[in-house]
C-alpha cells in the first residue's frame, strides 16, 4: 500500500515538473479542455456518437483522478511549497522578484 501511495505521489510530481517544462503551452482550463477536445475529435474525425463516448471517458478520467488526488493534496502542496521557499532562498534578490512573479502568473493561469 506504502509502495502505490509513493509510486502515486512521484507519479504526480514527475506528472506535473513535465507538464510545466515540456509542454508549458499545454491546454488546462476548461474552456481550453473544450478546445482540447474538439480538435481531438476532429482530427480523428469522430462521429456524434463516438464524441459524445469521449467526453464521458474523459469526464470521469477527470473525475476519478481528482477522488484519488484529494486525500493527498494537501501533503503534494506542502512538497510544491518547500521546493518554492529551498528556490527563492537561493536566487538573488533580482531573481527572487522574477520568481515571485512567475508564481504569481502560474496562481492566477485559469486551471
Amino acid at each position: 500500500m506504502m509502495f502505490l501511495l509513493g509510486a502515486l505521489i512521484v507519479g504526480g510530481a514527475l506528472g506535473f515538473a513535465a507538464d510545466r517544462v515540456a509542454v508549458r503551452d499545454r491546454l488546462s482550463a476548461p474552456a481550453d479542455r473544450r478546445a482540447l477536445r474538439d480538435r481531438m475529435a476532429e482530427e480523428l474525425g469522430l462521429s456524434v456518437a463516438q464524441r459524445a463516448a469521449l467526453d464521458t471517458i474523459l469526464d470521469e478520467r477527470h473525475e476519478r483522478l481528482t477522488a484519488l488526488i484529494q486525500p493527498i493534496k494537501p501533503q503534494l502542496d506542502a512538497v510544491k511549497d518547500t521546493a518554492r521557499q529551498r528556490i527563492r532562498r537561493m536566487l538573488t534578490a533580482e531573481q527572487q522578484a522574477v520568481f515571485d512573479e512567475m508564481q504569481r502568473q502560474m496562481q492566477s493561469a485559469p486551471k
